[in-house]
């Protein structure tokens, strides 16, 4: 057996990281990273930061460097382009065979001719009587590549996740039904119901990538209720269909600078209670927007009922 003195060497001097956790969005143009630090028995939100897609790589290696990042564990989120999400029956078979199961059940619905890397998550509820599992379809280059890009970046690739279960991360678990309504910059609105911290319903509301440049008054004018009309949809489908008790609450977090006009609006027309989400942590850098899907990455393995307000 021979010993490489020089791997020995590199192992002891390679210290764990001193932050906690990274996460890191995927998106269209750019990629959107929070760092959380735990200090005296508390999480910290310490960073955060965009980068262009563009040869994202050596972007990211250059930031881990001089922000001194190698090694921390890494949790990425893909954003709502980057893959595909369907809904099916739960194959009758034995546990260990569910995820081989699935994929040739949707194999057809693909829009991509890439090969592709699937996973499941089993849905709360039954529907109609029957099991379901939603089913994630990813092209396996890229999967190839982010594994290898976060590799050369130095960090520890823990878990690779979706924008609507990341999200997730971001509301305490309650006993009562919570609507979101999140969206990222330039993006459509992932409507999300969630119930005792698990995700029983989620759209993504196409039409509103613009809603920056919108006025409360064109919201007043028609938009504002048609978006209540796809709430009232979501909320009736939660009820009626996955025979669930009614939403006690809706929650926001949008891309426009009248979001709190826009949440009474909401609040008007569909008669539930609209708050304006309180972010679980308080970022040392603040920054005009947040990457949502970025930081419930960065939180996957963090309990924030108590840490939020921090």
């Amino acid at each position: 057996m021979r010993i490489s003195w020089r791997e020995f060497i590199k192992q002891y001097f390679s210290k764990p990281s001193k932050f906690h956790s990274i996460g890191i969005e995927m998106g269209d143009a750019e990629l959107h990273l929070n760092v959380i630090q735990k200090k005296s028995g508390s999480y910290q939100w310490v960073k955060q930061h965009s980068l262009p897609m563009q040869d994202w790589v050596k972007h990211l290696q250059e930031y881990v460097t001089q922000n001194n990042l190698a090694r921390t564990p890494c949790h990425v989120a893909l954003g709502l382009n980057k893959y595909q999400l369907f809904q099916i029956d739960r194959p009758e078979v034995e546990e260990q065979e569910v995820a081989q199961a699935i994929q040739w059940q949707v194999k057809e619905q693909l829009t991509s001719t890439d090969e592709h890397v699937f996973d499941y998550y089993d849905h709360p509820a039954a529907i109609g009587g029957k099991e379901k599992v939603n089913v994630v379809a990813i092209s396996r280059p890229q999967v190839t590549s982010i594994i290898k890009g976060i590799s050369q970046a130095d960090l520890k690739l823990s878990t690779i996740t979706i924008e609507e279960l990341a999200t997730s991360e971001l509301l305490a678990a309650s006993d009562d039904a919570v609507l979101s309504l999140f969206q990222e910059k330039g993006g459509q609105i992932n409507l999300n119901i969630l119930k005792q911290g698990k995700l029983f319903f989620s759209r993504r509301l196409k039409g509103y990538e613009n809603l920056a440049s919108f006025s409360l008054q064109e919201f007043q004018m028609g938009m504002g209720d048609t978006l209540s009309v796809e709430i009232q949809r979501s909320m009736d489908y939660f009820e009626s269909q996955l025979r669930q008790a009614p939403v006690r609450h809706i929650v926001v977090h949008l891309n426009t600078p009248i979001q709190a006009q826009l949440a009474e609006l909401i609040k008007e027309l569909t008669f539930m209670p609209v708050s304006i989400m309180d972010l679980p942590l308080t970022p040392n850098e603040p920054s005009p927007t947040v990457s949502l899907a970025s930081l419930g990455a960065a939180l996957t393995d963090i309990e924030i009922n108590s840490e939020a307000g921090q």
